[in-house]
């Protein structure tokens, strides 16, 4: 009888541990996730362009070029913030309408792996909302 009311004891504690578990878990990605929270001004671009500027293909304003950078020569959206690049990931449609303007991006940094290319990509930002810069 002692025997199965220490291993009903044993149970409980081993339950309550558990179920504390995913409360401490949950509350160390959100302090993290506010660490990674960024905002963030420049142009949106597109990758192809490093930070240069963009140069308007025939026939098509800049935002234009722009977007078919992304959607026919698969590159992706960059925000270029002085001599910073950033990657955009978020909802392209969005990007698009805001293409070669410039733009204040809210939204967190998403860890990225070590391999940047010829320009020097700080990192990609998963964009939760983006607003015209204020000059």
């Amino acid at each position: 009888m002692k025997a199965k009311l220490m291993m009903q004891v044993a149970f409980i504690g081993f339950a309550g541990v558990w179920a504390v578990l995913p409360c401490s878990a949950s509350q160390t990605s959100s302090a993290k996730a506010d660490a990674n929270s960024v905002n963030i001004t420049g142009h949106v671009s597109c990758a192809k362009f490093g930070t240069g500027s963009v140069t308007a293909r025939k026939g098509m304003s800049v935002a234009q070029t722009i977007q078919y950078c992304v959607n026919f020569m698969h590159s992706d959206y960059t925000l270029v913030s002085g001599n910073r690049v950033y990657r955009l990931a978020g909802d392209k449609n969005l990007l698009a309408k805001v293409s070669g303007q410039s733009v204040t991006v809210a939204g967190r940094m998403v860890p990225e792996s070590t391999d940047t290319a010829a320009i020097a990509l700080m990192g990609t930002v998963a964009v939760s909302d983006v607003a015209p810069a204020k000059d």
